[in-house]
């Protein structure tokens, strides 16, 4: 069974409308479920949005249930999110790029990964 993102939420959350029956579905049927990458990006989105812990929120919903794909990537963006501030995005862009160099005018790699800035290749066409 394939576990979905309001599904996760009810079980990780303090407090859900849905709790009760994501705690009698997840007893019932633990060992069947499952999950994608792909909500764990929509819970680190959640967390960011909500002011959450993103790292604590997707570590616990991939504790919870299987999920078939890349964790790692998340867990270590939702790292970044939480110790330094990114946006959910970037740091997944960030943690994708491998160190490699990212073409980007956003400023926020800049003490993380070397950055070919934009701008600066915009500031240089116009001298010429």
């Amino acid at each position: 069974m394939y576990a979905e993102t309001d599904f996760l939420l009810a079980l990780i959350k303090d407090e859900d409308w849905l709790d009760t029956a994501a705690k009698v579905v997840y007893r019932n049927h633990r060992d069947e479920l499952w999950t994608s990458p792909f909500t764990l990006v929509e819970l680190l989105l959640v967390a960011y949005r909500e002011d959450r812990n993103a790292e604590r929120v997707v570590a616990n919903a991939a504790a919870l249930v299987d999920v078939r794909g890349d964790v790692n990537t998340i867990i270590a963006a939702a790292t970044y999110v939480e110790e330094n501030g990114f946006t959910p995005f970037d740091a997944l862009h960030l943690v994708e790029s491998e160190g490699d160099t990212i073409v980007s005018s956003d400023e926020t790699y800049e003490d993380f990964s070397p950055r070919l800035d934009l701008k600066t290749v915009n500031a240089e066409l116009e001298e010429e």
